[in-house]
């Protein structure tokens, strides 16, 4: 049984699924996008509960999103903001009230394993630096870990990994780097697609079958 790290939470945004994996559309239409963003979820969720963090919160989606979250023991919480950066501080912000550090990890990582998520939780054990999880691929950030008491704040969106090192240096706070497989490759654009079902044949059926 894996030994639980009390007060950590992570926390996966998640848009209503009308509106999500908009680029996949050359490839892939509007129900197979939901199915293939729940197939992500599902995997993110699992990865999650067998790794030592103690809970898991999805923030937004749409019916199908909270009925996942909760058939899989996740807690499942309204958009709590005007935008990602707005939720997320919200949501950062309520952790830290609940004595939770926070944990954003995206809910599109189709290989993300319980090993990924223990070498980003391991990586703030003195508790007192943050932890950044790189993107492969656009320079996104992929895993944002704060333990609390730490005043910082996700900056997401382009560029968001060069941006949060720049805001940890001015605000003098350490920054541990956890590179992985699993937390490295998000799935957003049909070239991802391709690239993922030679890793993995068989991944697109298997996350949202037909």
């Amino acid at each position: 049984m894996v030994k639980q790290a009390p007060g950590i939470t992570a926390i996966i945004p998640i848009k209503n699924l009308a509106d999500s994996k908009t680029r996949l559309a050359p490839e892939l239409s509007p129900e197979r996008r939901a199915n293939l963003v729940l197939g992500m979820l599902s995997r993110v969720i699992l990865a999650i509960q067998g790794s030592s963090i103690s809970q898991c919160w999805v923030v937004g989606g749409d019916d199908r999103v909270r009925h996942l979250t909760l058939q899989m023991d996740g807690l499942w919480f309204e958009e709590m903001g005007q935008d990602l950066n707005d939720t997320l501080g919200k949501a950062f912000d309520l952790a830290f009230e609940r004595g939770l550090s926070p944990l954003y990890i995206p809910g599109d990582l189709p290989f993300l394993k319980a090993a990924d998520l223990h070498g980003l939780v391991t990586a703030t054990r003195r508790q007192n630096n943050i932890t950044l999880a790189p993107a492969r691929r656009d320079g996104g950030t992929n895993g944002l870990l704060v333990p609390l008491g730490i005043p910082f704040r996700p900056q997401l969106g382009e560029r968001s990994f060069t941006r949060h090192l720049a805001l940890a240096g001015e605000l003098g706070i350490s920054v541990a780097m956890c590179y992985s497989h699993g937390l490295g490759f998000d799935l957003d654009i049909p070239e991802d697609l391709e690239t993922y079902q030679h890793i993995e044949p068989g991944l697109l059926e298997s996350l949202a079958p037909e």
